[in-house]
């Protein structure tokens, strides 16, 4: 849309990603023409039975259908009657924010009426683990569906491997997660230096070995050895969102990393290990920017 949002007080935290999330056309629009009312699953006990669905889509439409400046005081009424932690007028982390948006959608419109659990013998997980990579991820992927099936999972979800793999035997044990939001570290530069995004890319898919304390209790070698972990992009979404983790926890005390990360604003390209994974190959053009000024105590 072309409608800005009035800061209300602090709401800074989610008038941002709100307009990401506006400029997002297939996903706005999905909402605009009220497709996501007959997508409203009332039995889902972990959603809001619609109410942020509707408060979402009720501010997608006002976003697409004026040119001022709109006071989003209804929606932040709905969120702040659905989760306590935004009441009042504190600044909240925008990411986090997002990321709690993202869930309750999915959850208002998870199109799974009846959730099955879903766990797989000793022998299953054996046999996963012996299958090529690209299937197993798969068969994961549709594992999760039946469970989880809505348009954030369409748009925003995709998929990490994490594989440890014995260092003396070669036994591996891999798990599979799916995620919304892309979280990566920062690498600290001299004043003035920055980094590239792949630089954080690296960092986050940068292999490690457990040793010593951390060493791997090996099924196969029947004690404890060193191990090769590593991190590893199975699936990509459509729509990839980012998030730089600029803060960083030293005791009781946090800084900010004020490292210049450079990125692509066309045709970034994200490819998971095994580009069969993902067909057509994802590559990304940026449209959305979330910027943080200040620090911990204090910013906009």
């Amino acid at each position: 849309g072309v409608s800005g949002l009035k800061n209300l007080g602090n709401t800074c935290y989610a008038n941002a990603p709100l307009q990401c999330l506006s400029a997002t056309i297939p996903f706005a629009q999905f909402f605009k023409d009220t497709r996501w009312k007959n997508a409203i699953n009332m039995h889902n006990t972990m959603g809001s039975k619609g109410v942020l669905s509707a408060a979402f889509a009720a501010l997608v439409h006002q976003m697409w259908s004026s040119e001022s400046q709109l006071i989003p005081s209804e929606f932040m009424r709905a969120i702040r009657a659905i989760n306590e932690q935004y009441k009042g007028s504190d600044q909240h982390d925008s990411q986090e924010f997002l990321s709690f948006l993202l869930d309750g959608i999915h959850e208002d419109l998870n199109r799974i009426l009846k959730r099955e659990n879903y766990t797989r013998t000793p022998e299953q997980e054996a046999e996963l683990e012996r299958l090529p990579p690209q299937i197993a991820s798969e068969q994961e992927w549709q594992a999760w569906r039946l469970r989880n099936d809505s348009i954030i999972v369409d748009y925003f979800q995709g998929q990490l491997r994490n594989q440890v793999k014995c260092l003396t035997c070669g036994q591996t044990s891999t798990t599979y997660n799916t995620f919304s939001i892309l979280s990566l570290p920062v690498p600290h530069a001299r004043a003035g230096g920055k980094a590239h995004l792949k630089q954080c890319l690296d960092a986050f898919f940068n292999s490690e070995t457990l040793e010593k304390d951390d060493a791997w209790d090996c099924p196969r070698c029947k004690t404890k050895r060193s191990a090769s972990k590593s991190l590893m992009l199975a699936r990509l979404p459509p729509v990839l969102v980012i998030h730089l983790k600029r803060f960083e926890a030293h005791g009781r005390f946090s800084d900010k990393i004020d490292t210049f990360v450079d990125f692509p604003l066309n045709g970034a390209s994200t490819s998971p290990e095994d580009p069969r994974t993902q067909l057509p190959p994802y590559k990304y053009d940026l449209y959305g920017v979330t910027n943080h000024f200040g620090n911990l105590s204090s910013g906009h």
